[in-house]
């Protein structure tokens, strides 16, 4: 039991002032202890309104009709409204009262502004973030939805209603605890947050930056080893679209070679698991048909995010005469984003498809002008102020080209273009999700979607699956990879357009009787279309598949099993070779033997896992020690096993003096410091090596300060490896399953199953704060229940709304 449990809330949070008061604030943090100090309107109200009353009623003028919000014993909100918009105002008021501080810190991330709360030390970062032209685009993006004064314009206004209308009702001593904290003040909910949000989205998941490595890479390896070690396409994976979705869509795919002489171990043909990025990504899958055990579909997705508290989601469940729907939202978001109704589910897997491209520039003498087609243009000035907390405001100037902002890089300048700038309709596909009742209606809602790109699939109450990647994918002139800088002097490397919605990658109700996604590769070779490059390693691709593959049907159990499946497919790549290697010398032999006699399951009791993630951290170093990686991305895992068992040049170890080394020589010598590596960090038993001694999982608070540690979770043994389809990245664990939901189609009406790390409650002293974390840490579910009138749950809190 955690320090917070055992204390009582008000003594605790007396207690963490005094603490926070010593600590420094790496962000540069300038606390504003003295409100908090207050023995009665201080930390201890904060403490005093951890928990919702068991009945309050208000008046809100901006209400058509009354509206009652039941919260559950999680403090799920439950919304009863006669019209959606009502419930809309309804939901805006419950994410405000719950979640006001993360609502309106996300905002200040996409803005680059922490220096207002944080001080001097942020300025650095508000810069940086400042430079990637999210600010900008948030306002192009926000003053669009304005002049269009449709259904995205009407969506913020009834959410934003709702959320004034408690940050209103506020006093100074009613703000959550990190406002008192740090002195700073909410602010009111707009379009223009709504359009940070989703900013804040684009960076977490589209904002990638290699693509100056990329260049210095190409040129000095060649075309061909670059084309091998970082390829076009990824070197082992199961597309996403499988090869008999030819007759639902405009073009056919071919599947690589069969898979199965790689699906090891036969007995159950199980392979392999990686992320979208260490730790990054996400999965999701769905039976229906003979595959389905009730014959009805199955839908399942986990969300892989950073893990905080408070919780990048936040649960609700509205319903109204027109929508009855469950799901979760990011606070801010003003609609539910991975969800389901009475009819119909979505679940989503990030796309990692090529969004941004940077383009060398060329400038005259006074810096302020670049060439472009032989003539000289403007560049657009745009003078910039950080308001500093503590300190006196710091004056910039960013620069903006017809093709984006400005960067100052070790090549020279370049100028940046992201799918993120471009007109983003995301809202208006949420509702037409919302609203749905087949896979049809949903994938053309989909058609608004934009940025980031994503990876949407559906399922649906008549027994239909379907999987679209959907959103902005952006066109070239000249076509072809866009990896490495970009002639940003020529209009033949510019963006043309977007990929329409009906080319881009789609199946529906395969024969196979399954979809599944996982972050890998969209299509086969032989699509006609640009998407991306040096995809990453396609594990989870595969073991998902077998899993999928390996059994003629597939229960709501086999749902949560495979949720939780820690089968750690990179030993299963590594055990043929590792089998043939002969005879081994003393602790190496023993390295050796137990990665053989394991079953590849990363489970806490093991120490298995704590060796195999040893062994390939050296053999990834010792393997691309050429000075031509030096301070470069190295190549993906996948395409260093796919060299195993080859004359290779890159399978030599530069540090010894061996001429020849192949693949036995190197992992001869990878196992060998393995062993050495083992017993210098955990001692020479093997029993000291158990991987969830040393394998744990946290969740920082969200504005990730050491000062706020006292805010983070406890610390949990936790199953699981880096790309596992549970994943579990590293030896501290910080970005898993953020949400874990199936949906099971066997019923008049679909029921849902759900849980994430944390808990509902932004309030430190609430035991809503972090009531889910020990049913998340052992894989239990909640029963996501969608009843359709008040009074048919247990209610712990009401609230009633009237107009």
């Amino acid at each position: 039991m955690s320090a917070r449990k055992a204390w009582p809330a008000a003594v605790w949070a007396l207690a963490n002032v005094f603490l926070l008061s010593g600590l420094h604030v790496p962000v540069g943090g300038l606390l504003t202890l003295g409100p908090l100090l207050d023995p009665w309107n201080g930390v201890y109200r904060t403490a005093r309104m951890a928990e919702h009353p068991a009945r309050m009623e208000l008046s809100m003028g901006s209400l058509a009709a009354p509206v009652t919000v039941e919260r559950d014993a999680r403090g799920v909100p439950h919304i009863f409204a006669e019209n959606d918009w009502d419930a809309l105002v309804a939901l805006g008021y419950v994410v405000a009262q719950d979640r006001l501080f993360q609502m309106d810190f996300v905002c200040r991330v996409a803005s680059g502004r922490l220096a207002e709360i944080f001080g001097p030390g942020s300025i650095a970062a508000d810069r940086f973030l400042r430079s990637t032209g999210m600010e900008r685009a948030a306002q192009d993006i926000a003053r669009k939805i304005h002049e269009d004064n449709g259904l995205e314009l009407r969506i913020i206004d009834a959410f934003a209603r709702g959320a004034n209308a408690y940050i209103e009702s506020m006093s100074e001593s009613d703000l959550p605890f990190e406002f008192r904290l740090f002195g700073s003040r909410p602010e009111p909910y707009t379009a223009l947050q709504a359009a940070r949000i989703v900013q804040y989205f684009n960076y977490d998941l589209s904002y990638e930056t290699d693509d100056a490595a990329y260049g210095i890479l190409r040129a000095r390896l060649g075309d061909d080893a670059y084309a091998r070690l970082y390829p076009l396409h990824a070197p082992l994976y199961v597309p996403i679209v499988p090869a008999d979705s030819s007759t639902n869509n405009e073009f056919a795919f071919a599947l690589p070679a069969p898979m199965q002489d790689v699906l090891l171990p036969k007995r159950r043909s199980f392979p392999f698991a990686e992320g979208f990025k260490p730790g990054k990504g996400s999965n999701n899958w769905a039976v229906f048909g003979a595959r389905s055990a009730t014959g009805m579909p199955l839908l399942a997705g986990d969300m892989h995010l950073e893990l905080t508290l408070p919780s990048t989601w936040y649960e609700a469940h509205l319903a109204t005469p027109t929508m009855n729907i469950y799901g979760v939202l990011s606070p801010g978001t003003p609609l539910l984003i991975e969800a389901f109704n009475d009819d119909i589910g979505w679940v989503f897997t990030n796309m990692g498809a090529d969004a941004i491209d940077f383009y060398a520039l060329e400038l005259d003498e006074s810096g302020q002008r670049y060439r472009f087609e032989q003539a000289w243009r403007d560049l657009v000035p745009e003078v910039d102020t950080i308001y500093v907390k503590g300190a006196a405001p710091v004056v910039d100037t960013l620069w903006h080209t017809h093709m984006g902002p400005l960067r100052q890089a070790a090549t020279g300048p370049l100028a940046m273009r992201w799918a993120a700038f471009e007109e983003n309709h995301t809202l208006t596909a949420l509702w037409g999700l919302a609203h749905s009742t087949h896979v049809d209606e949903a994938d053309s809602a989909l058609k608004h979607w934009g940025a980031p790109a994503q990876n949407v699939l559906l399922a649906d109450g008549s027994g239909e699956v379907a999987m679209r990647s959907a959103g902005y994918i952006p066109t070239r002139h000249d076509g072809g990879s866009r990896a490495g800088i970009l002639d940003g002097t020529s209009s033949a490397t510019q963006w043309s357009g977007r990929l329409p919605h009906r080319v881009l990658p789609f199946s529906k109700n395969p024969a196979q009787g399954y979809l599944t996604s996982s972050n890998q590769q969209p299509t086969a070779r032989d699509y006609p279309y640009y998407l991306g490059h040096n995809w990453p390693s396609s594990y989870r691709s595969l073991r998902l598949e077998a899993l999928l593959s390996g059994q003629s049907d597939h229960s709501l159990a086999d749902m949560k099993a495979y949720q939780q499946d820690v089968h750690v497919v990179q030993r299963d790549l590594l055990a043929p070779h590792l089998g043939v290697l002969g005879p081994l010398s003393g602790r190496a032999a023993l390295v050796r033997d137990m990665l053989l006699d394991w079953d590849g399951t990363a489970s806490t009791d093991r120490s298995e896992p704590l060796v195999l993630h040893t062994l390939l951290e050296i053999i990834q170093n010792i393997t691309w020690d050429e000075p031509v990686f030096a301070g470069l991305p190295k190549p993906r895992g996948t395409t260093l096993f796919a060299l195993f068992g080859q004359d290779s040049p890159w399978l030599d170890v530069v540090a010894t003096p061996m001429i020849a080394d192949d693949t036995a020589g190197l992992l001869r010598i990878a196992l060998m410091a393995t062993a050495d590596t083992l017993g210098a960090r955990y001692g020479s038993d093997p029993a000291g090596w158990r991987w969830g001694t040393h394998h744990k999982l946290i969740a920082r608070h969200v504005t990730q300060s050491a000062a706020l540690s006292a805010l983070w979770s406890d610390t949990y043994e936790y199953p699981g490896f880096a790309q596992t389809v549970s994943p579990g990245d590293g030896l501290t664990v910080t970005k898993s399953a953020s949400w874990r939901m199936i949906v099971d189609f066997s019923e008049d009406s679909p029921r849902g199953y759900g849980i994430y790390f944390g808990g509902q409650s932004g309030n430190p002293f609430s035991r809503l704060y972090d009531l889910h974390m020990e049913t998340y840490v052992t894989f239990g579910y909640y029963d996501l229940k969608k009843p359709t009138a008040p009074g048919q749950l247990g209610a712990e809190s009401v609230i009633l709304l009237r107009p």
